[in-house]
């Protein structure tokens, strides 16, 4: 399993700490008399810090695990071993009733904004339903309806709409309840999991740019789950780029993507469309081969040597860890050398 060194956020007072942690899910095989033949390792070791009012943004393509480590935040999962720690509190060692409890601290924002509404509730019960679970987090002085009416308007929504169904609304405007619902509660920390992916881009823009100012106005930290690093560059303060259940590296945004150092995080920069179409056709591309092994059979030592452009003997047969290759940027790779410029410009915002 592989952790990280403290990080910048954990000496300045951390609102989220997760460390070593794992899931695995059992592999099935039988219809009447089940019985388990393998193990599914979607997390393998993850650890990263949050720092109050920050954005980390967990990277990487389809299957690398950065849903799975987003549904273990807010509780969604349980996790086979590892530890999540808000505000000071392992929710490991919450009971049922003290888990709901602390479970206000932290809400998610779904990634389809078509299935996570329930289209047999109107708006009005949707972003009030958390205050049918916490009624004491209504704001005093506040009816439900008032509350919700707030909250709808702060999103972008007409209150007139409170009446009105999820099939009644486009899908960037679905994406804006789900996100007042997630801030129904007063949160401290949302997991966005990928909020603005089923979204068109000139929606995307709108909805990135509402989660910027909410996270100012609010005082949020986000932890924010995206394949896309366009897209991250924009709102993250640190970044984690995933591969195959870990994390392959780790860095603030701005030293990440101006020097990356992991060859997959090179391969993903290198991905970025630039504006400058010039620059576009003559800049180098870094094409991965092969496909992206299955999680219930990863390639021994480095998860990534059977794709990486760099790989050597030792890839094959020692896991790399964490280790620091400029300050708190860490990176988990047995030849880690740094690029320039692979997604333009060298700057995060």
């Amino acid at each position: 399993m592989a952790s990280t060194e403290p990080s910048r956020a954990e000496s300045s007072g951390s609102i989220l700490r997760v460390r070593d942690l794992v899931k695995n899910y059992p592999i099935m095989r039988g219809v009447v008399f089940k019985k388990q033949v393998g193990t599914v390792s979607a997390v393998d070791g993850v650890s990263f810090d949050l720092a109050p009012g920050q954005t980390l943004a967990l990277v990487g393509e389809s299957g690398c695990g950065k849903s799975t480590v987003g549904r273990l935040l807010v509780g969604l999962e349980r996790p086979t071993s590892g530890s999540v720690v808000v505000d000071g509190v392992d929710l490991a060692t919450l009971s049922p009733k003290q888990l709901l409890e602390k479970r206000r601290d932290i809400q998610i924002i779904l990634q389809d904004p078509y299935t996570s509404l329930d289209p047999r509730m109107t708006v009005s019960s949707i972003i009030g339903e958390p205050f049918e679970i916490h009624p004491k987090s209504l704001p005093q002085g506040r009816t439900k309806r008032q509350a919700v009416a707030e909250l709808m308007d702060r999103v972008g929504l007409n209150p007139e709409f409170l009446s009105r169904y999820p099939h009644q609304f486009s899908g960037g405007q679905r994406q804006r309840i789900g996100i007042a619902r997630a801030l129904a509660l007063r949160p401290k920390i949302i997991v966005a999991d990928e909020p603005v992916s089923a979204l068109d881009v000139s929606i995307q823009a709108q909805v990135m740019n509402l989660l910027m100012d909410l996270r100012d106005d609010f005082g949020l930290s986000y932890v924010f789950i995206s394949h896309d690093v366009s897209v991250v560059r924009q709102i993250a303060d640190e970044i984690a780029v995933m591969y195959l259940g870990r994390v392959a590296e780790l860095g603030s945004a701005d030293q990440l993507i101006a020097r990356p150092n992991h060859p997959y995080t090179q391969a993903l920069l290198s991905a970025v469309p630039l504006p400058d179409p010039i620059v576009q056709r003559t800049r180098e591309r870094i094409t991965l081969g092969g496909d992206l092994p299955s999680p219930a059979d990863p390639p021994a030592g480095c998860r990534f040597h059977t794709r990486c452009f760099k790989a050597q003997a030792i890839c094959a047969a020692e896991q790399p860890v964490l280790r620091p290759v400029d300050g708190a940027h860490v990176a988990a790779c047995h030849f880690p050398e740094p690029m320039y410029d692979l997604a333009g410009g060298g700057s995060a915002r």
